[in-house]
């Protein structure tokens, strides 16, 4: 009999929570979403060292703003050209990052309040010694505290799944699907086991791109001024801006749409551009990453482009459908998803499509190291979230073995980015490093 009661208690307790999520304001849903990721991320941040390359260059500069006001790293100018542990490159007669600055503004304002000071340490004998260049003298510098970059990368990435959350339920979603949804999207991809891990520029970057589609339908200019913004984080992201503006233009056969989008954007590419000419002396869009990226995008070996793109999709290193294989489920529905998609998310789709080719033209697959899984493909997953929720709507849902088939799915890639998210190693001892 008590256990009878306790079974019946338990599904009372998860209709009453179906019934909430499904009838919960926006406001609800997104706190339903946000609040126990956030929770999770932040168990399982990085909020030590190491923290390595590109983590390590926006924490820093955001250290930098959020504590001197201003992107110049003067106690780093010993760093310049080691590449370790961060990128930091000359910046007029001082140093600073090579990347954008989107990332290290959300991350100022944490790090103007954090009580923990920086610890001046010598490198190699401290930290960094098995990977500092031989031939370069030791360096002295402070070493920023790592918790506003684990606080930040966290809250940005919860932010981001908890803004897709709201954008099913407006493509016709129920709550609980939404809910769910936003579930999925946060622990079944290397959201969890990348984005929310340390300040890279991919949880900003999701988090400004979800936003930017959830005002997709009715406020363009805001949208377009969330773009901008993933934009003055990761620059490439304006095909993803262009290709939404210029599709909705194309099916609306009016200007209008493009115009508002773009010139929205176009706000935050203009910000980058008089930051890269103030920090770096020359107005441009690549400021500190120099020409290559650019160069990479111009070649063209179709042997080892396709090469690259196949392992991006299935290496045991780095395959987004190795560490989120329910994807692979999804990509049947996609027709079906076309056919019921909003002009928005059908611009948002292309643009993703085009942003991966592109990445994957101007980047090796592995993107470098120091992290589980994947992570080129995460804003690319961002904007073809709604897509890829429709797929499952119009598609899986019908089929009930592809259901049961997707939720184990769901379950591997959420054990996987659970693993990489509590110690990379557990993940990177079963495969050869780049």
């Amino acid at each position: 009999m008590a256990n009878s009661r306790e079974t019946y208690l338990s599904a009372t307790t998860i209709q009453r929570f179906v019934r909430a999520a499904d009838q919960a304001r926006d406001r609800w849903l997104f706190l339903l979403v946000a609040g126990p990721l956030l929770v999770i991320y932040l168990l399982t941040a990085t909020w030590s060292y190491p923290g390595y390359n590109d983590a390590f260059t926006n924490s820093v500069v955001g250290w930098g703003i959020g504590t001197h006001g201003s992107p110049y790293l003067e106690e780093h100018t010993d760093l310049v050209g080691t590449n370790w542990p961060g990128w930091i490159v000359p910046a007029g007669d001082s140093a600073s990052g090579k990347y954008p600055p989107g990332a290290a503004l959300l991350a100022a304002p944490v790090y103007a309040i954090w009580p923990e000071e920086a610890e001046t340490i010598t490198a190699p004998e401290q930290q960094f010694g098995e990977f500092w260049p031989e031939d370069r003298a030791s360096a002295v510098f402070p070493l920023h505290p790592m918790g506003p970059a684990a606080i930040t990368s966290a809250a940005a990435t919860a932010i981001a799944m908890a803004l897709l959350a709201l954008g099913f339920r407006r493509i016709g979603g129920s709550g609980v699907a939404a809910l769910v949804g936003g579930y999925v999207a946060g622990l079944g991809t290397a959201a969890w086991s990348v984005a929310s891990d340390q300040l890279w520029q991919h949880g900003p970057a999701m988090m400004w791109i979800a936003l930017a589609l959830l005002l997709s339908e009715h406020r363009l200019v805001g949208s377009g001024l969330a773009f901008g913004m993933a934009i003055l984080t990761r620059p490439p992201l304006a095909v993803i801006a262009a290709t939404t503006g210029l599709y909705r233009s194309l099916r609306a056969r009016a200007l209008r749409p493009a115009i508002l989008v773009g010139a929205g954007a176009a706000v935050g590419l203009v910000v980058l551009v008089a930051y890269n000419g103030w920090v770096y002396g020359s107005p441009s869009i690549s400021g500190g990453y120099g020409s290559g990226f650019s160069d990479n995008a111009r070649q063209f070996d179709t042997l080892a482009y396709a090469r690259n793109l196949f392992y991006a999709g299935f290496s045991t290193q780095r395959g987004v459908f190795v560490f989120s294989p329910f994807l692979l489920i999804l990509l049947p529905g996609l027709q079906a998803a076309w056919r019921a998609a909003p002009d928005w998310a059908k611009g948002a789709g292309i643009g993703a499509v085009a942003y991966l080719l592109l990445q994957y033209k101007a980047n090796n697959y592995a993107g470098g190291f120091g992290f589980p899984t994947y992570r080129y493909p995460l804003e690319a997953l961002t904007a073809a979230a709604p897509l890829l929720f429709l797929s499952y709507r119009q598609w899986v849902a019908e089929r009930p073995r592809m259901v049961v088939l997707f939720g184990v799915m769901v379950g591997l890639a959420a054990i996987l980015h659970l693993l990489g998210a509590i110690d990379p190693d557990l993940v990177w001892n079963t495969v050869d490093r780049p």
